[in-house]
């Protein structure tokens, strides 16, 4: 991928984060906030994170085809494939794996710890509604990827391959405080603790994320390791576990799994590194 002139970065950036904030609006008014991990989604706040989800993309598509078109606006963004059918899904079939594997190596520490009590598998009865849902989620997950991934990423590129992947991951965490403070990755867990690692992971993560993007060229990959990170990962944390968990300590955003990520980043850049100067 090559880096893209830095035109439009700030009106991008301004508008998914006005739109992350706009969208919490209704949150913040009623008071809502998770104060521990059993607390559920209300329906209020499914709707206002669908919308938050939306707001990148739709930017990123606004802005892209006020100058290209519609049409060429998809070939852009990464939406249209860029790649064939067979390569496609062996990419998409390997990023379903990468948050899965951080996510059992991070829970293995928790278990250590003292954190994180596994009680049993998972059998098809949990497994099946997880994959119903990931796919009828599929298209919020492009709302966020075509922004971060398709847009924003390749702008980024122009600082540098590390410094543009770990800006991204920056700005993926930031614009998430909306939510965070509300207690949507830490519930329980005070916004001054909280935001600063929902960042830290954020980084971590969104590197992976963007990696996956540049290693593969698809953005469909992208969307794989989101979703398998949101709804793989973190409900098989729970859901496996034989207490209730924090989120903070156990599972892909806890600290626990911070190691497992900074080694996957560092892995991925000493073999790009290699690439380069072979």
């Amino acid at each position: 991928m090559k880096p893209t002139p830095p035109s439009g970065l700030l009106p991008f950036l301004a508008i998914s984060f006005a739109g992350a904030w706009l969208a919490m609006v209704p949150l913040w008014l009623d008071g809502l906030r998770r104060t521990n991990a059993a607390q559920g989604t209300p329906p209020l706040a499914a709707l206002c994170m669908i919308l938050m989800m939306l707001v990148p993309a739709l930017t990123a598509f606004g802005l892209t085809a006020r100058h290209h078109g519609p049409r060429a606006a998809a070939r852009i963004l990464g939406l249209a494939r860029a790649t064939p059918w067979r390569h496609e899904l062996r990419s998409v079939a390997v990023a379903l794996t990468i948050p899965l594997g951080l996510t059992a190596a991070g829970l293995t520490l928790s278990t250590l710890a003292g954190w994180y009590s596994p009680a049993h598998l998972p059998g098809p009865a949990t497994l099946a509604p997880l994959a119903l849902s990931a796919l009828v989620s599929v298209p919020l997950y492009f709302g966020e990827e075509l922004g971060w991934q398709g847009y924003l990423l390749p702008r980024l590129l122009r600082y540098g391959r590390t410094r543009g992947l770990l800006i991204g991951g920056a700005i993926w965490g930031a614009w998430h405080v909306p939510m965070t403070a509300l207690g949507g990755s830490y519930p329980g867990h005070s916004v001054l603790l909280g935001i600063p690692a929902a960042v830290v992971t954020a980084m971590l993560l969104g590197t992976v994320i963007a990696t996956v993007r540049l290693a593969t060229g698809s953005v469909w990959a992208a969307v794989a390791t989101h979703i398998s990170l949101n709804e793989f990962a973190l409900p098989l944390t729970h859901e496996v576990s034989a207490r209730l968990v924090d989120p903070l300590l156990a599972g892909p955003l806890s600290i626990t799994t911070w190691p497992a990520t900074t080694l996957a980043v560092l892995g991925a850049w000493l073999a790009h590194r290699r690439r380069t100067e072979a």
